[in-house]
């Protein structure tokens, strides 16, 4: 464990042992040339070796060097011991304080850039955070110290290190390491450990959030790690920090805030400048969510010095993005854009009437550049400082913005002067991804609007089966019609409700109607049990929708659609339910899933879903049976319940 305790420089210890053989081997040589004595270097040293053990035969104990070499030999040796017994007993009691102290804490695996932010950030927050850091020299210890964070240097893949930072009491396990072989190693001891000695077995599970960098090795734990998840006892999340990075950047400068849906004379387009991993991420979130009724496809316009290259390369991995999205690829010869472009006039003229404009590379100051660069050209075409809003997504490779806003007001920063004066925004991929509020707060927040979407389709389509097969209920469509009546009328009489709360008046009615007890209902029929049981991709798809909500709500507004309930989004349902299937189907091929009929046999129809990824409902709205396209509207009918959800979450949070 490292703690802040006093320690003697590294240097001190060699040089105390100099002294004493310096002084030792001087102090001899004195006494025995003085008494006639012949002098012996090697019995000298191996004399002066006794005097670190305690043992030795003085010659002569008024002869003040060789005394000094024994006093010194001895301080040295009384230090050492006091140093290893204090650090024990410290350590012993630090982890004894955890134990008894410690409870709903973030404990995070792994010190890098990344793991260092999240800790500083959540500490900073109010949060209790535990750093395992199994390198004692890392760059980042001592700031996290600094912060207020317990830092152990020791194995994370044993029980024992576990055991020290109370991992069975935690709320939520992060590994950052960059490297994905280290974070899986650890998820597997995680994992096995919780399931020993979790202490919240009947509580909500553990979440263990894994960053994998390599996109293919996320893809292929969301597909298939739990398959077969029957365990309650850890929710796995992994994430990308560039993934998680263009999910920020979609939702906070989503392209539907700036497109005004009446404006029926422009074109729905959007500029994406510069490429990397985000800005594919960027590309696949507006291929998912980016659909509004009465609108053309959302046309993006890639902007870069190899944009031909760079569409070949969507192309070839998302054969299907022209059902979806249009791009437009625009060579970009010259970063000033002005002078040597090959770009039609056509393109010119389009290009500066774009909604919003997203900038992504490799360096922060390229990117910087590149913003005020096509802020000074789009004002050779509008006359207008800040027309059209550009995002600019800094990889933060350097300090460079940091250095440009230190000793400067926080009004008066670059930051600020560039946002309020030009409409530039900066985005930090790693300090704004990375926060209490990105990846815990806000992720929470969506994950129980998530959960209630797929309850909701649970008390549909699930209870009854359930009642059916284990209470052999007659009337269980009935009572489960009776139960999805109950959630679509909570906003009738309520202005906001937690989830629980939710839960609670569901579980009630379910028990006043079937008289089971209230615990077997709870561990059958709860929001939880319902979530842990989906793949990973279900979940995930949850997800989608209820990070689409506030595009939903824009597009009932849009349509007239006033107040939001029931009758009016019944009423508008035939102009919103192709664009919610056209959502999902996009979802699904981005994800690889492909069109084929399923099997009669229920097993096999789990497998050519769940494994091969084949699904029977990739097909036009049109196509889709009408049991089917009533699954588009549940959706929709979903969004004032979510509205009082969404209602109490704010409250709580103020």
């Amino acid at each position: 464990m490292n703690s802040s305790t006093p320690k003697f420089n590294p240097i001190l210890f060699p040089l105390v042992i100099v002294i004493v053989f310096t002084f030792s081997i001087i102090g001899h040589y004195d006494y025995l040339t003085h008494t006639g004595h012949d002098f012996n270097l090697f019995g000298v040293i191996y004399t002066t070796i006794g005097f670190f053990v305690l043992h030795h035969n003085d010659p002569n104990p008024h002869n003040y060097y060789i005394l000094i070499a024994e006093y010194f030999a001895a301080l040295l040796i009384c230090t050492s011991i006091f140093s290893l017994v204090y650090e024990k007993v410290k350590k012993a009691y630090r982890v004894y304080r955890i134990g008894v102290t410690y409870r709903n804490h973030i404990v995070i695996f792994r010190l890098n850039n990344i793991g260092k932010t999240l800790a500083i950030e959540l500490l900073n927050k109010g949060y209790k955070v535990i750093v395992v850091e199994s390198d004692e020299q890392s760059p980042y210890i001592e700031a996290v110290k600094q912060s207020g964070g317990v830092v152990f240097t020791e194995k994370p893949t044993d029980y024992k290190t576990l055991e020290m930072a109370a991992v069975s009491h935690s709320r939520i396990c992060i590994l950052s390491s960059n490297r994905d072989e280290i974070n899986i190693e650890i998820a597997a001891t995680l994992s096995s450990y919780l399931l020993k000695y979790s202490a919240r077995k009947k509580q909500s599970p553990h979440k263990i959030m894994v960053h994998i960098n390599n996109i293919a090795n996320e893809n292929l734990l969301k597909d298939y790690f739990d398959i077969q998840n029957e365990d309650d006892h850890y929710d796995l999340e992994t994430f990308n920090v560039y993934e998680s990075a263009a999910k920020k950047i979609y939702d906070t400068y989503t392209p539907y805030k700036y497109i005004n849906p009446a404006d029926k004379e422009s074109e729905n387009a959007i500029a994406i400048i510069g490429f990397n991993d985000a800005a594919e991420s960027f590309i696949v979130e507006n291929m998912i969510l980016s659909h509004f009724p009465d609108k053309e496809k959302l046309k993006i316009y890639m902007v870069d010095e190899k944009a031909d290259e760079r569409f070949n390369y969507i192309s070839f991995k998302y054969p299907f993005f022209e059902e979806y999205v249009e791009l437009v690829p625009v060579k970009l010869i010259n970063g000033t854009f002005f002078a040597n472009f090959t770009w039609s006039k056509t393109h010119i003229e389009k290009l500066s009437k774009v909604k919003v404009v997203y900038v992504f590379g490799q360096k922060d100051a390229e990117i910087v550049n590149i913003a005020t660069n096509f802020r000074q050209y789009l004002y050779t075409q509008t006359l207008a400082i800040t027309q059209v809003p550009i995002i600019a997504c800094l990889p933060e490779d350097t300090g460079v913005i940091d250095l440009l806003n230190a000793n400067r007001e926080a009004e008066q920063s670059l930051s600020q002067i560039f946002k309020n004066n030009l409409n530039i925004n900066f985005y930090r991929m790693i300090s704004d991804t990375c926060t209490a509020e990105g990846l815990i707060e806000e992720s929470e927040t969506t994950q129980k609007l998530s959960k209630l979407i797929n309850f909701f389709y649970a008390i549909k389509y699930g209870f009854a089966s359930i009642l059916e097969t284990n209470w052999n209920i007659n009337n269980a469509a009935a009572i489960t019609n009776a139960l999805e009546e109950k959630l679509l009328s909570l906003p009738d009489k309520h202005q906001k409700m937690s989830e629980k709360e939710v839960e609670k008046e569901i579980l009630q009615l379910l028990f006043e109607k079937t008289k089971i007890s209230y615990d077997d209902l709870y561990n059958h029929f709860s929001i939880n049990k319902h979530w842990h049981h989906l793949t990973y991709r279900k979940k995930d798809s949850n997800k989608y929708v209820a990070r689409q909500l506030a595009i939903k709500i824009q597009m009932l507004k849009y349509l007239g659609c006033q107040p939001l309930n029931r009758k009016n989004i019944t009423d508008y349902f035939p102009r919103l339910a192709p664009i919610e299937h056209i959502r999902w189907n996009a979802e699904k091929m981005v994800f690889n899933f492909k069109y084929g009929p399923f099997s009669a046999d229920k097993s096999e129809r789990n497998l050519l879903k769940e494994v091969l990824k084949i699904h029977d409902q990739l097909v036009p709205f049109d196509k889709l049976e009408d049991v089917d396209k009533e699954k588009d509207l549940n959706i929709f009918l979903m969004i004032p319940v979510l509205n009082i959800i969404n209602s109490f979450n704010e409250e709580a949070k103020n």
